[in-house]
């Protein structure tokens, strides 16, 4: 595992000094973060939606937030490494999160490193953040769904964005083809491997192992809107991303790994008396690869692994208007899937399955009470045949003008599994289908709070529990990384797991000044696994039991904080001694349970400066940030250095500077 995130390191060149590297020889580093501020929110019953400014907003080793940056400041969810995109929602693992862009889901989302998503800020209208009570017309996940929303082109003139930070440099334009057409296109790619290039002979000595690093990063989005008529539009869109990187290590072998991404979608809308339809098809396709060239006895050997999910989705949903309390919505998808996970050389390993579902949607709307909900039947068949149904709920009862009661209520299952290895948010971990030994994940949840609004501030109180059954659990975890990983289905478990907390969140919008804190209350276990600690509970691997985040913004100058209880990893055991068969003693160590040692707090610190000017239609942002000013150490796991014999903790993030500038005309 050491191995494998030891390429991290390579971004120590990025924005700090020889002298700092000097005095952190065994830590690996990622850099720096800005905060700008805090922006409008929505909030419905189990979801929050949220503005692109707010979702920039959030700290990010970018110098700008993304998606799941924004949503690792709000209750209900706890991060994995700290400065990736490894996020945990109540309880589930990281594999139960949808993130769909438009509708489409999108599985290899994070980019560079895992510090950001594949999808460029620029392209975004809205994000929102379900965490229960959700919607019809998405399915097949577990913990949470974050939606992505995209603008329309522009239809009145053409405008370009550039942009630049420490790792992406890009840019944005769109506007008219026609009277009745448009497009918009984005374009990113990262300097990753050109940086390390050119400042490798000033950090000649602090780059410890890692040499001949390189990386090819980019990605490529693409959208066009027509009006059909009155009330006829087409959209489709096309996202492209590409994630390689290579380098040598000191034994001599070659490492190659990366993931990549292509995903296009057609949807036709119409808009009549009766209501909204839409009909759409999608075309997915996700692939992660990692190769290994070394010479073993004088002999040249060459592995490579390749994992792969090529998915088409048919789909129609029907949304009915009415002039009463009552509207319904409607609709059915129809997916074909084809999984290699872990495939070895010229060996194919392939999963094909088929997947078709439909819901009903009821939704009601009154003065003093909102409510929605959904039935959704599923029929799924690969070497087996199973069904479900998943049932969500949620209500929203206002009490008094400013008091409201919330609640939300959940039942659903999700057909494909991942087998989780490293927690930085890497692209890497397998998706596998259920089969008949290894069937669907299922969630159970209940969610009631209060709501309360007095003026500019909004305060929210509530509580959680969710049940789950068939939780996947990959022994092997390693495997990921070696050829182990073609034999996945005898290298898992399942059993059950469970989660309860509270959820409390804070939000100030004054006009100069903007708040929000955010803090979870929680405790999360696995149970059931007959080869995994005895059949007997255990810590859920990111059960962080209180987590708070504070952000705050004062004309253009912010601050985040963070505090985030230690996770669970497993720690030294009891030592004991035991004699071979020539009576010579050999020490070996008893591990009691799995997780059974929890790491330091995660604390960070993050100021920023944000600078905005205008001059007629040109409008440029500069951003200015200080990451984990108090220079605090966050541990993600401990090692066993077989060498020096001792227990070594591996830390990400030091303190850190950080810039960015963005400039539209």
């Amino acid at each position: 595992m050491v191995r494998q995130v030891f390429i991290i390191g390579l971004v120590w060149i990025l924005s700090a000094c020889p002298a700092l590297y000097a005095q952190m020889e065994r830590r690996d580093t990622l850099p720096a973060s800005v905060v700008t501020g805090v922006r409008r929110l929505q909030f419905d019953a189990g979801e929050i939606l949220s503005t692109p400014e707010s979702v920039r907003a959030a700290a990010s080793p970018l110098g700008e937030g993304d998606p799941i940056r924004w949503i690792q400041y709000l209750p209900g969810v706890s991060t994995g490494a700290d400065g990736t995109s490894a996020s945990f929602v109540r309880g589930g693992n990281m594999g139960g999160n949808l993130i769909s862009l438009d509708g489409v889901p999108v599985y290899g989302y994070s980019h560079v490193l895992g510090l950001t998503t594949v999808v460029p800020n620029d392209a975004l209208e809205s994000v929102s953040f379900a965490k229960g009570g959700f919607g019809g017309n998405q399915g097949n996940f577990s913990a949470s769904h974050i939606a992505i929303s995209t603008k329309q082109p522009a239809e009145d003139r053409h405008h370009t964005t550039l942009f630049l930070n420490n790792f992406l440099t890009g840019g944005h334009v769109s506007g008219p083809i026609s009277d009745k057409m448009s497009y918009a296109l984005s374009g990113r790619i990262s300097p990753l491997g050109l940086e390390y290039s050119a400042l490798k002979g000033l950090m000649d000595g602090h780059l410890g192992s890692l040499d001949h690093f390189k990386a090819g990063v980019g990605d490529l989005y693409g959208k066009f809107h027509w009006k059909a008529g009155d009330g006829k539009r087409l959209t489709a869109f096309v996202l492209a991303s590409l994630d390689r990187y290579g380098f040598n290590m000191p034994d001599g072998s070659d490492e190659k790994m990366g993931w990549s991404n292509l995903v296009a979608s057609v949807r036709y809308h119409k808009t009549g008396k009766k209501g909204t339809s839409d009909l759409s098809a999608s075309y997915n396709s996700y692939g992660s690869s990692q190769e290994l060239s070394n010479m073993f006895h004088g002999t040249e050997n060459h592995f490579s692994l390749r994992s792969r999910l090529d998915e088409i989705t048919l789909s129609e949903d029907f949304a009915k208007d009415s002039d009463g309390a009552a509207r319904w919505k409607m609709g059915g998808r129809l997916r074909y899937a084809a999984f290699r996970p872990g495939e070895v050389a010229g060996a194919v390993n392939r999963k094909r399955l088929l997947m078709a579902s439909g819901y009903l949607q009821a939704l009601h709307s009154s003065k003093k009470l909102n409510w929605e909900g959904t039935l959704r039947p599923t029929a799924y068949r690969s070497d087996t045949t199973m069904f479900s149904l998943d049932i969500n709920l949620k209500g929203k009862w206002q009490l008094l003008p400013f008091l409201a009661l919330v609640a939300t209520a959940d039942a659903m299952s999700q057909y494909y599994h991942t087998l989780e290895g490293l927690p930085v948010g890497w692209s890497m971990d397998l998706l596998v289908p259920s089969v008949s030994k290894i069937p669907a994940e299922q969630m159970a949840q209940g969610y009631a709070g209060l709501e309360a609004t007095f003026g500019d501030h909004l305060f929210s109180a509530g509580a959680y529990i969710k049940e789950l059954n068939n939780v996947v659990y990959y022994k092997e975890a390693r495997n990921l990384f070696n050829s182990g990983i073609s034999a996945w289905q005898s290298d898992v478990d399942l059993g059950k797991g469970d989660s309860k907390g509270m959820e409390l969140m804070y939000l100030y919008q004054g006009k100069d000044l903007q708040v929000q804190a955010a803090a979870t209350l929680s405790k999360s276990t696995r149970k059931g696994f007959s080869e995994v600690n005895d059949g007997k509970p255990f810590h859920a691997p990111f059960d962080r039991r209180l987590v708070g985040n504070l952000s705050a913004q004062w004309k253009g100058i912010s601050l985040n904080f963070t505090w985030q209880d230690g996770n669970w990893v497993n720690g030294r055991g009891e030592r004991y001694t035991v004699l071979d068969p020539e009576g010579n003693e050999v020490p070996l160590e008893y591990y009691a349970s799995i997780n059974n040692y929890r790491m330091p707090a995660l604390v960070r610190l993050d100021i920023g400066y944000q600078l905005r000017w205008r001059r007629g239609r040109t409008a440029q942002e500069l951003n200015l940030g200080v990451f984990n000013v108090l220079n605090h150490y966050n541990p993600f796991t401990i090692y066993y250095d077989t060498k020096e014999e001792v227990w070594k903790q591996l830390a990400l993030i030091p303190i850190l500077p950080n810039l960015s500038y963005r400039i539209s005309f």
